[in-house]
Parts: structure tokens; sequence; C-alpha cells
């Protein structure tokens, strides 16, 4: 690439796992990752936002990944080394206590505010070459989904709203999280805007995560 150029890319690494057990398979030596790794030096991004990464609160998986796999060289890939790294708590996992899913139980992955079976499950991780003002970063994880211009509202076959009024109104936009986080390039601030929204997919006639996929992206858009 030009010395003028500055790579951003998004990829999903598919790096999770059960609670907890993320870190131990990194330690152990974690085959998948290193592949991982390894395609992340080929491509050599400046700024890269990994998706489906095990959020856990002492960042201790990303710690391990940077230092014992993008730290060193992978299938004949030279290491790259990111200076900085941003992650926070997602929605993914983390109980809501309501029956989103609509199949009766409040238990479930599917009730979780965001599909997970653990808090931080398919979470989130940026790393960067430049600094990431992390004081000035913005998440909109708490954001209800409601508050949204023109949300789109999942409707059964027969046109009654799928949710009922008061979950409706409880339940969070964003499956994992929205971040806002200005990152001090060479060529000036630039606003990384990073989320991975639900799939439209898994779901019923009423298209209760095609609705929300829409209403995630746009979110950006608007």
């Amino acid at each position: 690439k030009s010395p003028d150029t500055i790579r951003f890319a998004t990829y999903n690494g598919s790096l999770y796992d059960e609670e907890g057990r993320l870190v131990e398979r990194l330690r152990d030596g974690d085959e998948h990752a290193r592949k991982v790794a390894a395609v992340i030096q080929h491509v050599r991004p400046d700024v890269l936002l990994l998706n489906e990464f095990d959020y856990d609160a002492r960042g201790e998986a990303a710690r391990i990944f940077q230092r014992e796999y993008l730290g060193k060289p992978q299938y004949g890939q030279p290491a790259i080394r990111y200076r900085f790294r941003f992650l926070a708590p997602v929605n993914t996992g983390v109980p809501s206590g309501l029956d989103i899913d609509g199949d009766g139980r409040t238990t479930g992955p599917a009730d979780a505010w965001g599909f997970g079976r653990h808090p931080g499950q398919y979470g989130m991780l940026v790393l960067s070459r430049f600094p990431i003002d992390a004081k000035c970063a913005r998440t909109f994880r708490l954001l209800p989904r409601h508050r949204m211009p023109g949300a789109l509202v999942p409707k059964r076959p027969d046109g009654t709203p799928f949710y009922a009024d008061a979950t409706w109104r409880a339940l969070r936009l964003s499956s994992k999280s929205h971040w806002d986080l200005p990152i001090r390039t060479p060529h000036g601030r630039v606003h990384l805007l990073a989320h991975h929204p639900t799939p439209p997919v898994f779901d019923g006639p009423e298209d209760h995560n095609g609705t929300r996929n829409h209403d995630e992206i746009r979110f950006w858009a608007d």
C-alpha cells in the first residue's frame, strides 16, 4: 500500500467459546487463533475491528492474542504490533429478564439483550497502530430501540405487534454495541463507527432479527 494510505479493516474472527474458555484456549495454544492472526498479519490493517472476540473485563484474552499470536510470526507471515486497543462490555449474553424470542421463557440465550450464552460472548475488539482517544469514546450500548426515530416494529402475520409494549420499550438497539471511537491518525482525527449487527435470520415471520439488523445498520447511516 501507499505510505500515505491508512487501512481500516473489519474481520469476524469467530474467537468465542463458553465463559472463560477463550482465555484458556489462547494460553494453551489455539490453532484457529493462529490462522486468524496469520490473516491479520498478511492484510496488515492499521486499524482493525475484530468481531466475535469474547470480552473479559480484564482484557486478558486480548493481551494474550496480541502477544502470543499477532506478536509472533504465523504461517510464514511477519509479526504485527498494535500499540493501542479498545474493548468494552457488550449486550450479548447479558440477561434481560424478558421473553424476547417469544418462546414463553426468559432464560435462554435468545432472551439476553443480545444473543449469547454468557455476558461478553461474541464481543468486539479494536486494535490500532494509532492512539485511540478513549476518554472521548462514546458507546450507545444501552440505547433503547424504541427511541430510534422510525424504528421497525416486528409484527405477527396478522399485523399485531410481536412484542408486548413493556418489552418493546425495554429492548436495546445494539445486539453487541455501537462505539464511536476517535482515532488520532497522521492525517487527523478519524471516528471509527464500530458495531456488529445481529444477523437477519434465526427468527420467524415476524422478522424480529431482520428488523433489528436493519435498525442497527441504519443507526450509523442516520
